[in-house]
């Protein structure tokens, strides 16, 4: 027998970069609640304490925030970066700081502004793989060291002959 789901509502849905998805809580709205990611839209707070996430995603102007407040949560498996901008991403500070605060890697996505999924980081952290759109953004040529074949954006930081722009 065949069964039709009907998505609850026009949030986004939540990918998360380990299969399985561990216990996350996604700090901010506009992504919609799954069997492993619950949604608390204003961000940290005791009942994001009692679900005892084993892993975070939040933007990362949230994120420098918590980390800078000194939140008392014992997380896993990662924190997931939220950026909007492809010219403004993860720094090697936000790394380091995130990193410390919270003691786990840390995974960037780039999402366009209602949370649509464009690009993620790979297992290897060698730069984000391109999962829809982003065309007229510079590109890598070279294969990455994780094995995925998707093409990933360029670093905002580099710019080598390594990179080409992708208009397609």
């Amino acid at each position: 027998m065949l069964r039709f789901f009907r998505r609850r509502s026009s949030a986004a849905i939540f990918h998360h970069p380990f299969e399985p998805a561990p216990r996350t809580a996604i700090l901010t709205g506009g992504f919609e609640s799954s069997r492993s990611a619950r949604v608390f839209p204003g961000g940290w707070s005791e009942s994001v304490s009692r679900f005892r996430p084993s892993a975070i995603a939040a933007p990362v102007p949230y994120l420098r925030e918590l980390a800078a407040r000194g939140v008392d949560v014992e997380l896993q498996h990662a924190v997931v970066a939220f950026t909007y901008d492809a010219d403004v991403r993860l720094s090697e500070d936000d790394r380091d700081l995130f990193w410390t605060a919270f003691g786990v890697p840390v995974f960037e996505q780039y999402l366009s502004s209602n949370n649509e999924l464009l690009a993620t980081e790979c297992d290897a952290h060698a730069g984000l793989h391109i999962v829809s759109g982003c065309s007229g953004l510079i590109l890598e040529k070279k294969a990455c060291p994780c094995g995925n074949s998707a093409p990933r954006l360029k670093s905002p930081a580099m710019v080598a002959p390594e990179w080409e722009l992708v208009l397609a």
